[in-house]
């Protein structure tokens, strides 16, 4: 348990880590996130809401390597006395107890209501926002025990393989997704804001927003497959926040990719 709040509250989302990228290599894609998780420094904590990796099963004696360096990454952030707390998303919605009993991550459900620096803070990845019937269907499916101890009997590089294939890996992702609309997340936003919500925030839809809805506000994190956005809390107050590379900048106007 958390007895104090650190300082500073950084927001993350959308990383896919193991999805080509037409601009970066895969280890350049995971180079630009480790450089910003080491410039996270004491008296801070991060949340990853979502989507960290493009795709994630743990078998009893195996893990995915996609991402590996980053995992170390975020061990080391623990290690330092950094809380990591992570979130499934629609393409890792499998996390389980490697990341939380190895790496040391604290799982919390999709969506989840915390207090943060006083505020009334709803976490959520986002794909909930705009469900569809298949959407509402298949993601029954892939979260009953059924389907987890059948796709646990696949040899891994098998289920890997198939993991990857199925989720649509591709540059594709880059781009805002295209069953949604930002008008969804504003209106999602502003039922949670009227119902006592201080600060939503999420990801999913791979454009960040940052946007002021009555007396709350509404922060979608974007991505880093080319964007590099996240979130930063400090004194109850959140922003959304741009990576360049070795320093953090105040997203000031509409994102260019």
């Amino acid at each position: 348990m958390r007895l104090s709040l650190p300082k500073r509250i950084y927001f993350i989302s959308d990383v896919h880590l193991g999805v080509p990228h037409g601009k970066r290599t895969p280890d350049e894609h995971q180079d630009a996130l480790i450089s910003f998780l080491r410039h996270i420094e004491a008296d801070s904590s991060l949340y990853i809401v979502g989507d960290l990796f493009d795709f994630w099963f743990e078998y009893r004696s195996s893990v995915p390597t996609s991402g590996a360096r980053v995992v170390f990454e975020l061990y080391g952030l623990v290690q330092r006395g950094i809380p990591v707390s992570i979130l499934p998303g629609n393409h890792d919605i499998w996390l389980g107890r490697y990341l939380s009993n190895e790496v040391g991550l604290e799982l919390l459900a999709s969506p989840t209501d915390l207090t943060l620096h006083g505020k009334r803070v709803h976490l959520t990845h986002g794909d909930e926002f705009n469900p569809s019937l298949s959407f509402t269907v298949s993601r029954a499916i892939l979260k009953s025990p059924l389907c987890i101890r059948l796709f646990r009997l696949l040899h891994p590089d098998i289920g890997v393989w198939l993991g990857r294939l199925t989720s649509g890996a591709s540059d594709a992702k880059a781009r805002v997704h295209p069953r949604d609309d930002r008008r969804v997340y504003e209106s999602a936003a502003d039922r949670l804001i009227q119902n006592g919500t201080d600060i939503v925030v999420c990801g999913h839809y791979h454009h960040g927003i940052e946007l002021d809805i009555y007396d709350g506000k509404l922060i979608v994190l974007g991505n880093w497959l080319r964007s590099d956005t996240y979130g930063l809390m400090e004194d109850g107050e959140i922003r959304l926040m741009r990576w360049k590379g070795d320093r953090g900048e105040t997203v000031t106007g509409p994102l260019t990719e």
